[in-house]
């Protein structure tokens, strides 16, 4: 099931809170904006071997080796820039989203937790912590974090089908049926994910059909 979500943290538009100060962060925040993550890296690595309190630079290196799936190298570096600043929250989520990838969920909680703490009402950062649930098996609160984000914006599609899925892991049939239902409304199949939408739609019929066959009319 975990891989099914793999896609919605690359869905994400990632804020790139650096600022440029020096020919190394330039060509860095350049080189990630290109989608050359090796260069990106690089650039960042030698700015920081002569400038190591400047968090941004660690994030930077931190989101050029996210997207080169090293993420224990990049949750290292999200660790050192919210070392510098603990209010950092790009650098907060980016952790949590490293986490997730190497399967400690619980601690991906911590760090989206951490970030919502200034931005309560980021559904970018909620809809990562309910998946982080999700995969911790803590249904309740995955529903929870879905709804919040649901709530705040209506035309969430992964929300719906986060949650979705975690009622029907809850087997909360009739609730999974409207989510999946309105996930397919709402986003078809532009996701890859309108079949499997559709099978576990399909079980939940099955289900009611045999539960309905024995019933005492």
């Amino acid at each position: 099931m975990k891989k099914i979500f793999y896609v919605f943290a690359f869905m994400f538009s990632f804020v790139i809170s650096i600022f440029a100060q020096e020919n190394e962060i330039t060509a860095g925040l350049n080189a990630l904006r290109s989608g050359d993550y090796n260069a990106a890296f690089n650039f960042y690595n030698k700015f920081l071997s002569t400038n190591e309190k400047y968090a941004p630079a660690f994030y930077g290196r931190a989101l050029a080796s996210y997207k080169l799936k090293d993420y224990k190298k990049s949750f290292d570096d999200c660790k050192k820039a919210i070392s510098l600043d603990n209010k950092y929250a790009d650098a907060l989520f980016l952790a949590g989203l490293n986490s997730i990838e190497l399967n400690d969920y619980k601690i991906a909680i911590k760090y989206f937790t951490d970030a919502l703490a200034a931005n309560p009402n980021n559904t970018k950062y909620l809809y990562s912590r309910a998946n982080a649930h999700y995969f911790a098996q803590m249904d309740s609160e995955a529903i929870e974090d879905y709804s919040r984000v649901i709530e705040l914006e209506p035309s969430f599609g992964f929300a719906y089908y986060g949650r979705g899925i975690a009622y029907y892991m809850a087997d909360k049939f009739p609730l999974a049926k409207i989510d999946l239902e309105n996930y397919i409304s709402l986003n078809a199949n532009k996701d890859n994910l309108q079949d499997e939408a559709m099978r576990i739609l399909k079980i939940i019929e099955r289900a009611n059909k045999w539960a309905n066959s024995f019933k005492i009319c």
